[in-house]
């Protein structure tokens, strides 16, 4: 679960053994006003003492002390920032308490001038710190947001994505309930709810909200905004539902697609105030995941209501041109999300990165799936094309690297070019799900009469003798190839790795 941090009065651990130093950076710090609670300590081995019953946001110490020095203090200070107040003016120390992990060092000077910069110094760190725990949330919120949009996208059933969008959202925002509504001509309706009493689900799933007759749906269906309710209780425009207890505070955002408002996403809390900005924040970046997966799974629906097959292609280029221009789209918002953390370039570069590690792979694979709309669409298609796309959606579900290439080009049979694709295809996902490897590679070679593909990674291995009859993958590809006309081979030992080939000869020729 992914928390907020929270401001608060500043808990600091002061190690001086000097009364008169103690006082000093007492007042100090009382003079700039700072928010402080302080506790003394006159000896490395009471410092540590300290740990035991409180925890600190700061500490400011004496660089020698009588039974020993502040580095003594790094491997139980758990990352907590450290200052250094000494009359010891040597560079090379400096230089390696630095090193070692001390945030800032000050020099004691005779005339105290050092207690005038100890307070801006505390903030200076204290910021600093938080810098460094917003940056370390940001990446947890984005690997997080990178894992959700990648089980969202990883199917088109409608009611499989409305309980993963559920499942998924509990993960970024605490909450006590949920649900989510669509829209059918102006009027909300509820499709799915969690954290609700039994009794109550069967009366929110009959219930019809009008957009113009509810003021916090009126309001999102118009801005596109998200709607927060510190205090319901003070809140006029609440429509009570009989049977049903009001929360203490909401939250919700629009679900949009092409600047249309299909439905609502809502999150409830028994908790006055609950809700914060950082909360709203994310829920409007997960709302975009969602809208993708949703209208993805509702144009795949009435895909396969459709009567013909001229239909169902029309249908699936419009869910092609939709998903493209919408993860174009979620891209751009995305960056802006990220806008705020200017003070640390390096790490929104190494999130950015990633981020479109993920469009480019969500992309390739929903590509992947709009194939399977579209039978003839295989046997359209150059292999090495449809090789190279699978490849790609690893980036989107997955930190396995894998490297494609091909060479040369021939004619193979459409029973042998649906073979080779579904082959590679259920390989890859064996890689995903068992193999736990780093790096696969992928090679398919195409000359007059022989086409060979060869797929290896370096994970884990596995015994071919002993495969679980539940794993039925293997099986499947060997039944595929052998329709075919494919010899296939499966090489793998445990911690060895495993190879995968198929070859294809024309037999004719």
């Amino acid at each position: 679960m992914i928390t907020d941090a929270h401001q608060h009065v500043i808990q600091l651990l002061i190690i001086q053994d000097t009364p008169s130093d103690q006082l000093g950076i007492l007042d100090a710090i009382k003079k700039a006003d700072l928010r402080c609670n302080s506790i003394i300590a006159v000896s490395i081995k009471e410092a540590q003492s300290q740990f035991n019953t409180h925890s600190f946001d700061l500490i400011i110490s004496e660089y020698q002390l009588s039974d020993g020095i502040v580095l003594d203090l790094l491997p139980i200070a758990n990352h907590i920032p450290i200052i250094v107040i000494t009359k010891i003016s040597n560079e090379i120390i400096t230089l390696n308490i630095m090193k070692a992990g001390i945030y800032d060092y000050i020099i004691k000077d005779e005339a105290l001038h050092y207690l005038t910069v100890l307070p801006i110094t505390i903030q200076s760190v204290l910021r600093r710190k938080q810098l460094e725990r917003d940056a370390h949330e940001q990446q947890i919120f984005t690997a997080t947001l990178r894992e959700i949009a990648t089980s969202l996208n990883s199917t088109l059933e409608l009611s499989e994505i409305l309980h993963r969008i559920l499942e998924n959202v509990r993960r970024i925002i605490p909450h006590d309930a949920s649900s989510i509504m669509l829209i059918e001509e102006s009027v909300a309706k509820v499709v799915l709810c969690s954290g609700w009493g039994e009794d109550v689900v069967p009366i929110l799933m009959s219930t019809r909200f009008p957009i113009s007759g509810v003021e916090h749906f009126r309001m999102m269906y118009t801005t596109r905004g998200f709607y927060t309710i510190p205090d319901i209780s003070t809140f006029s425009g609440w429509v009570q539902v009989d049977g049903v207890s009001n929360p203490s505070s909401y939250l919700a955002a629009p679900i949009c697609f092409n600047d249309e408002v299909i439905g609502f996403l809502n999150l409830n809390s028994h908790t006055v105030n609950h809700f914060t900005p950082v909360h709203a924040e994310r829920l409007r970046a997960f709302v975009d995941q969602a809208a993708i997966a949703l209208q993805n799974a509702r144009l795949y629906q009435q895909a396969q209501a459709l009567a013909t097959m001229d239909e169902r292609q029309r249908l699936a280029r419009d869910l092609h041109d939709s998903v493209t221009q919408t993860l174009f789209a979620i891209a751009m918002t995305t960056q802006a999300i990220f806008k705020q953390w200017k003070q640390d370039a390096y790490s929104v570069g190494e999130s950015l990165g990633e981020l479109q590690d993920l469009t480019q792979g969500a992309l390739a694979e929903i590509r992947t799936l709009l194939l399977e709309l579209r039978p003839s669409a295989l046997l359209e298609a150059d292999l090495a094309d449809l090789l190279r796309q699978l490849c790609a959606t690893i980036k989107g579900r997955s930190r396995v690297q894998v490297d494609f290439h091909t060479r040369g080009k021939a004619d193979i049979t459409p029973e042998a070019h649906r073979a080779f694709f579904r082959i590679a295809q259920e390989s890859l996902n064996n890689i995903i799900k068992h193999s736990r490897a780093k790096k696969a590679t992928m090679r398919f070679t195409r000359r007059v009469g022989r086409v060979e593909l060869i797929i290896n990674d370096d994970g884990i291995g596995f015994n071919p003798e002993n495969i679980p009859a539940s794993h039925m993958g293997i099986k499947i590809m060997q039944e595929r190839a052998h329709d075919a006309n494919i010899a296939l081979t499966i090489t793998s030992l445990p911690k060895g790795g495993t190879t995968i080939r198929a070859l294809w000869m024309n037999k004719e020729l």
